[in-house]
């Protein structure tokens, strides 16, 4: 399809590229309105097009002004990255800010330039078109499983906020949201196309129509999904609810959390759940209670506690017998662990040391991890955090950019070292009661299909987050990572009970509405009944299926090239 041959100028393409940018920024969440992400790409899809059929260097180009647009996007988006600090209270703005936005635009452009690669061999359009939704599919999975993951601004999730119109996601998970994007930007492209083309303003119009109805109708469904979940999930068996108390402590990250003492922590936790239940004594709410506290709320400014022999730490025994003398059932919170072992622990270890009473060489392992403490046991069941944030809690591909970067990682959780990971997810399970809890630590939250594996291969019936989002004060930083927490509830159909150290901490449905929360920077705690179940969604059985479609699709269309390609050579 062929744009009618009126010059632009390269302002005129600069600018094109640019709103892109600026639409994809206004369409993104918590202060953006996902309808802009329908025609955000629209520019510099016409640029793109434009280019091809007039444009020198083409690839270059294109690849050129789609990393104007991605940079202006990310720029916008994940601007509150900015706010991260070091260690000794400068801006690391560099480091968590410029680089993160540097990368990942020129990630999003290197779709771009495969794809004007490729638009080379083929003179049908509609295959093209469906070689870059694919590739973008292709490359936003990539985003959820490489070192250097940042799926914050795969596109599915730019409707985080709107909950009403994306309940089929427990069929797509968020995938299914960048379909839904890319087929209406496309179809729009190519109605402003034709009408260029031909001038006949019906057909426009009906073209313009069609696309609206697309968004119309995946609407419709979605509200009906919604407001008739209930009947549409009927339960096989009765309804299963237990009590649980969210707490948010509220503490400084920067200059208050690693200054605290253990003992004056948990005595602020305890005052907050005191506080909290001296209503409910002797009611139903105080018996079978499991207690949820943030991420790497123990130890304090004391030592990390050792893996080793964790059931006779004495912060462990205390928290145990708080529980024994208040009939508490349960009690999870996130905790800073390490490790000493002879041999690398799972997937990586960071420093070593020699052992001079047997002359040997010992490897330490720092997880950040949540722990779940019972009043009936002995054992404390443990997970690791799997999935760690770049330059913060892992340096990606260290062997080949440590020489590069240098020593770039941030004081995030209270240590520079780099976290050591779990590589199966494992729930946490209560025996007097059956219930499977899948603890989700921080940024672990915003992958889908690991999430979902939780419940999948473990049988969980119920999702804790527990994190901290203070690092990034009051921005959009927090809102967001609360926003896609409500995606994870659509996708698996589960209740979830989210524990933030300074907010937002908050109790979500299974259609992802917040039923109550506490503001951000408040002190305090929720108490609620939480329903569980244990149905699996189509997503939980089958994940990112879409990536796999997408997948094989690009193959097809690169074998296609290819074949066709010979055939040229040596037949013609």
């Amino acid at each position: 399809m062929n744009i009618n041959p009126y010059f632009l100028y390269n302002y005129q393409i600069f600018f094109c590229s640019f709103f892109s940018g600026i639409l994809l920024g206004l369409g993104w969440p918590t202060y953006g309105n996902p309808f802009y992400l329908f025609i955000g790409f629209i520019p510099l899809l016409y640029v793109e097009n434009y280019l091809f059929n007039y444009a020198t260097n083409y690839s270059s180009k294109v690849f050129c002004f789609s990393f104007i647009t991605f940079l202006i996007w990310n720029a916008i988006a994940t601007s509150w990255l900015s706010n991260a600090k070091k260690p000794n209270g400068e801006s690391a703005w560099l480091i968590t800010y410029l680089i993160p936005i540097f990368l990942n635009s020129i990630c999003m452009s290197s779709v771009f330039l495969l794809y004007s690669y490729i638009k080379k061999y083929f003179n049908d359009e509609r295959i093209c078109q469906l070689f870059l939704v694919c590739l973008w599919i292709l490359f936003e999975k990539i985003h959820l499983e490489w070192d250097l993951s940042w799926p914050w601004l795969n596109l599915g999730n730019g409707f985080a906020n709107y909950i009403k119109y994306i309940q089929w996601y427990e069929y797509t998970g968020i995938l299914g949201g960048t379909v839904w994007i890319w087929i209406v930007n496309i179809g729009l492209l190519n109605s402003i196309i034709k009408f260029q083309y031909s001038r006949q303003k019906l057909c426009f119009y009906n073209n313009i129509s069609y696309n609206i109805y697309i968004i119309i109708f995946v609407i419709i469904i979605s509200n009906y999904i919604y407001f008739n979940y209930d009947k549409l999930h009927k339960k096989i068996q009765e309804n299963k609810f237990i009590n649980v108390l969210i707490l948010q402590p509220n503490i400084d990250p920067y200059y208050k959390k690693y200054n605290i003492s253990t003992n004056t922590l948990i005595a602020h936790l305890q005052k907050l759940i005191n506080k909290k239940l001296i209503n409910y004594n002797n009611n139903v709410y105080t018996n079978n209670l499991y207690i949820i506290a943030p991420e790497t709320t123990l130890p304090g400014n004391d030592t990390k506690i050792s893996i080793e022999n964790l059931e006779k730490n004495h912060i462990i025994y205390y928290l145990k017998q708080y529980l024994h003398q208040n009939s508490y059932t349960s009690f999870i919170t996130g905790i800073e662990l390490y490790s000493i072992s002879d041999k690398k622990y799972r997937k990586s270890s960071n420093k070593f040391f020699l052992d001079k009473k047997r002359n040997q060489i010992k490897w330490i392992d720092i997880f950040n991890s949540a722990i779940y403490i019972t009043s009936n046991s002995k054992k404390i069941q443990i997970h690791h955090k799997s999935k760690l944030v770049p330059a913060v809690e892992t340096f990606p591909y260290k062997k080949f950019l440590f020489p590069i970067l240098g020593k770039i990682l941030l004081n995030f959780g209270g240590t520079v070292l780099e976290h050591s990971i779990e590589t199966n997810p494992i729930s946490f399970f209560d025996k007097q009661s059956g219930i499977k809890i899948a603890s989700i630590i921080c940024y672990e939250s915003v992958f889908g299909e690991y999430v979902s594996k939780f419940f999948k291969k473990t049988n969980s019936n119920l999702m804790v987050i527990i994190t901290n989002d203070g690092w990034w004060g009051i921005s959009q930083g927090y809102k967001q990572h609360l926003s896609y927490a409500r995606l994870r509830a659509i996708e698996n159909r589960k209740c979830i009970a989210r524990s933030a150290n300074t907010g937002v901490s908050c109790f979500i449905n299974e259609t992802g509405d917040i039923i109550d929360f506490l503001p951000y920077g408040k002190e305090g705690a929720l108490l609620n009944k939480i329903q569980i179940n244990n149905k699996k969604t189509f997503y939980i059985k089958y994940g990112d299926f879409i990536a796999t479609i997408s997948l094989f699709t690009l193959i097809i269309i690169i074998v296609y090239s290819i074949l066709f390609q010979v055939f040229i050579i040596n037949f013609i």
